[in-house]
């Protein structure tokens, strides 16, 4: 039986209502601080685009202890952490990993940052610039590009087409205002997790001192902060079948005409949430059809064919529903024979002639564990592994337990899933490249 390297997990309740989640990890010298927040872009309205993650950019610009850039920074560099911070559409996340002798100076710093944040309007003025030229990036590189591209139509109308870097109107008209009531809104204590993962028994001298610490740290909570359990609404929408248009737009294929070299598309259809009985199985599935270079897309679009540089599955899950399909950079010359290639590993699966042996089944499982494992040699993956699964499906499950349930499924169950979503005129297609004829682009994934 393997072995992870964390001995156990506690969850507490602090007075001020945020939950907290240690991990002790064995032997290890470093801890990680972090602290997840149920916000992110699906939540913002039309002419907030990009708050959340811009909200992300300016805490680093200066607190009420450490009032500026440069003293923060100074701060965490001169012990030698690593700091950083990330926003999705569901979640934003910030965190601190350190030596275990400076966590009273890391949580210090976080708790600052999140509690008390200068959000200055030269501050935020000066950030547009910034945050545009990261827009600008994304959008000169096709391969990162279209996914948003996709992601825009095929949630056309919902909260889930919301660009996490927002747009050049929404991101130059954002005032000192507007962060102070999303601070308020999103970064009460009952919307906020933190996570402590690494050597515990070097943080205090028991656990009454350990959490006498937290509690010093949310002292600088404002009380009149509107606190937000999970501002996701309650949806009972789990499988393809019953998701229809409640969440997903009529169209199905965007052409974005540009002169490159190489054309990326994406290509999915709709699938599960991330709560769904099915979940473990779609992801084995993903993994055979397109996780590994021994997998169905990569053998067969790249190594047989040669139409594409990179190609891989595509798996997202969300609160109240997810994609899977496939990704891939290739030859605009052959760009219809990939999509058609491609669409066929995905629909092969549901014929004899394509079907899922034993062998495949028994790789697939392997390689999850192996990466999932290799994935958790840092306390900073730990924390977010166990921190996430808390947050957003309000689980904690160990990661041995997590292993099993892949290690459970059968082929049967993978057919299963298989047949739910791959379903006929179900498929949307996204493409960047240089084009002049759509309608040929459109039949190939017909």
């Amino acid at each position: 039986m393997f072995q992870v390297s964390y001995k156990e997990i506690k969850l507490k309740k602090t007075s001020r209502k945020l939950p907290v989640i240690f991990i002790d990890i064995q032997n290890s010298k470093s801890v990680t601080t972090m602290f997840l927040a149920n916000t992110g872009s699906r939540y913002e309205k039309e002419n907030e685009e990009g708050l959340a993650h811009f909200f992300e950019h300016m805490v680093f610009k200066g607190t009420s202890k450490f009032p500026t850039a440069k003293n923060l920074s100074e701060t965490l560099d001169s012990i030698g952490a690593d700091f950083n911070a990330f926003t999705s559409k569901e979640y934003t996340g910030y965190y601190v990993r350190s030596a275990s002798a400076n966590f009273s100076l890391a949580l210090d710093v976080l708790s600052d940052m999140l509690f008390q944040p200068k959000l200055r309007q030269e501050d935020i003025d000066r950030e547009k610039g910034v945050i545009i030229e990261e827009l600008n990036m994304y959008a000169d590189n096709p391969s990162s590009h279209v996914a948003d591209v996709f992601e825009q139509m095929i949630f056309k109308g919902r909260d889930l087409s919301h660009p996490i870097i927002g747009r050049k109107e929404t991101i130059n008209s954002f005032r000192n205002a507007d962060f102070q009531n999303f601070l308020g809104k999103f970064y009460g204590p009952e919307n906020l997790l933190l996570v402590i993962a690494g050597g515990i028994k070097d943080l205090a001298k028991n656990e009454v001192e350990l959490l006498s610490k937290i509690e010093l740290a949310l002292a600088k909570l404002n009380d009149d902060r509107v606190d937000i359990k999970n501002p996701f609404p309650t949806n009972g929408a789990t499988a393809p079948a019953s998701i229809g248009e409640k969440t997903f737009s009529t169209e199905k294929f965007t052409l974005i005409n540009k002169p490159t070299e190489q054309a990326h598309f994406v290509m999915a259809w709709p699938a599960l949430n991330n709560t769904h009985e099915d979940r473990y199985a779609l992801q084995v599935l993903s993994t055979i059809v397109g996780g590994n270079m021994s997998s169905r897309l990569f053998s067969q679009v790249r190594e047989e064919r040669g139409l594409a540089y990179y190609v891989n599955s595509d798996l997202d899950f969300f609160h109240d529903t997810g994609l899977f399909g496939c990704s891939a950079g290739v030859d605009s010359k052959r760009a219809e024979e990939a999509i058609k290639v491609s669409k066929a590993v995905f629909t092969d699966l549901l014929s004899k002639k394509a079907k899922i042996d034993t062998k495949e089944l028994s790789r697939a499982k392997e390689y999850i564990r192996g990466k999932t494992l290799l994935s958790l040699e840092g306390s900073n993956s730990v924390a977010q592994f166990f921190g996430l699964r808390k947050l957003l499906k309000n689980e904690i499950i160990s990661v041995e337990e997590s292993l099993a349930k892949i290690n459970s499924i059968t082929i049967e169950e993978i057919e299963r899933v298989a047949e739910s979503i791959i379903r006929e005129n179900e498929l949307r297609l996204a493409i960047i490249g240089n084009f002049k004829n759509e309608e040929k682009l459109r039949l190939a994934m017909s």
